[in-house]
């Protein structure tokens, strides 16, 4: 998040749940970055899909991205709006 000059905080909602960065960029936007070594187990990824979308309550301009160990195309997301990416390439892509 430092490299994308992002001023970085962690989100904890009212329900309890946690988002690991709330990153705010000098554009203005906003995103939510959840980060999930294994998402392909149903409990782990309702839990962290949970905690982004009770997030967006008190962050509702953010974008909302969940971080994955490694590409896995069987990870079911039903939430929309959810962008889900290899860790490491968001580690490795330009910053914006």
């Amino acid at each position: 998040m430092e490299r994308r000059k992002a001023e970085v905080a962690c989100v904890k909602t009212a329900e309890g749940f946690e988002v690991n960065f709330h990153a705010r960029y000098s554009a203005g936007a906003e995103e939510l970055v959840q980060v999930c070594a294994d998402a392909s187990a149903p409990a782990p990824l309702d839990r962290e899909l949970r905690a982004l979308t009770q997030a967006t309550l008190t962050a509702p301009r953010a974008k909302r991205r969940l971080l994955v160990l490694s590409r896995d195309p069987s990870i079911p997301i039903g939430e929309t709006g959810v962008s889900v990416q290899p860790a490491y390439e968001w580690l490795l892509a330009e910053a914006t």
